[in-house]
């Protein structure tokens, strides 16, 4: 698999994962995270793959973000995760069109 693709999907990933509210990610309906997505339960204390895969290191970074983003004004709005979304993914994009014309 390129670089590109696993670059694509990672970007997806971030991008659904930091729109969707708390109350809608896999982790909630765990109850691994709270409604403001603090953390009710540690890694280590999870049960089973289901588990284990709503709460990964990818995820838990991004939600560490999403928790950043909420301290900027406007930050909780959809509208404010949807912007950070779209400049993450911009930059990541101004990176690889700079590393394509060296």
């Amino acid at each position: 698999m390129s670089a590109r693709i696993v670059d694509t999907y990672i970007t997806y990933r971030i991008i659904t994962i930091l729109t969707k509210d708390w109350d809608e990610q896999e982790a909630y309906k765990y109850g691994i995270i709270d409604k403001k997505g603090k953390a009710l339960r540690k890694s280590k204390e999870l049960n089973g793959s289901k588990e284990k895969d709503s709460y990964t290191t990818l995820i838990r970074f991004i939600f560490n973000l999403k928790r950043i983003i909420e301290k900027i004004p406007g930050g909780r709005s959809k509208l404010g995760s949807y912007t950070a979304a779209a400049l993450l993914f911009l930059k990541e994009e101004e990176e690889r069109n700079e590393k394509e014309n060296l």
